[in-house]
């Protein structure tokens, strides 16, 4: 049975760093730290790459979630990819989930509209 959990969550840490430039591309890495509220309560820490340019950016990421979700306490990791074209992406890593989350399969939506902030779980267990 799939089921949905929604959180909002603050940005508690967001510190980029360039990595390096050339022919008008940088790339860099970006450490984040988020806390979540809701159906999905807990911290997660966040590892991004990225590559901006004159026309487009994108980046992908992993970010390991220690957090209970609709009362289930455990952690995953969720595997982040995002450009102009395609929009972003973002999935449970399969076989991540550990406790009572082993066996969580299924997507993210990130939604952020100024300071507010959410995340929606899909997912099966």
């Amino acid at each position: 049975m799939t089921s949905t959990a929604t959180a909002s969550f603050t940005v508690d840490q967001w510190e980029p760093q360039a990595t390096d430039e050339f022919a008008g591309n940088e790339l860099g890495r970006v450490a984040i730290a988020k806390t979540f509220t809701g159906a999905v309560e807990g911290t997660s820490k966040v590892e991004l790459l990225t590559v901006n340019n004159a026309t487009s950016r994108a980046y992908v990421g992993f970010e390991r979630l220690e957090v209970s979700v609709d009362g289930r306490k455990g952690s995953f990791v969720l595997h982040h990819t995002a450009d102009e074209e395609s929009g972003m992406t973002v999935q449970i890593l399969t076989g991540s989930g550990a406790g009572e989350l082993a066996g969580i399969a299924g997507t993210a939506e990130i939604e952020i509209d100024g300071d507010d902030h959410r995340l929606t779980l899909t997912y099966t267990l």
